[in-house]
């Protein structure tokens, strides 16, 4: 099932990307991020971040963050800088064990140019899966991970 919803954005990604025009493309050089910003909120700890792959480099990243005191992940999706604008974004949250998937950047006119999130997830005790993705005229990226954050 979660296969099948990973599979389900990468099409909508695609469609995004035959019905728009004017994008910026992403060079094949390297690119730094876009700066990491917490818009989970104060309460929230940086963990980790996850590459989203692009022509087997890294196109952008999924940040997770964590809330101790009440049980909360926090997941966003950056691009990296050199995909300014007239983008794409895509960010996919779930608990592992049956919980249902938090999106966010999948629904027409939505165009996150920066980042998408901040998606919340309660799963004490329990791992998330996350998936992050963008798409320009260029070509776009999406990766996905199980077993995040095992809090």
């Amino acid at each position: 099932m979660r296969n099948i919803f990973r599979t389900r954005a990468a099409a909508l990604l695609g469609a995004a990307a035959l019905t728009t025009s004017g994008l910026v493309g992403l060079s094949a050089s390297p690119a730094s991020a876009i700066p990491r910003t917490n818009h989970c909120g104060s309460a929230y700890g940086f963990l980790k971040s996850w590459q989203i792959l692009w022509r087997g480099q890294s196109g952008g990243f999924i940040d997770v963050y964590y809330n101790n005191s009440n049980g909360y992940n926090c997941v966003m999706a950056r691009g990296n800088d050199n995909v300014l604008s007239n983008v794409w974004d895509l960010v996919v949250a779930a608990r592992r064990s049956g919980g249902t998937w938090q999106v966010d950047g999948d629904k027409p006119g939505q165009n996150f140019t920066k980042y998408a999130g901040p998606l919340y997830v309660y799963a004490p005790n329990s791992c998330i899966d996350i998936t992050g993705s963008f798409d320009a005229s260029g070509g776009g990226g999406a990766s996905g991970y199980d077993n995040v954050h095992c809090g």
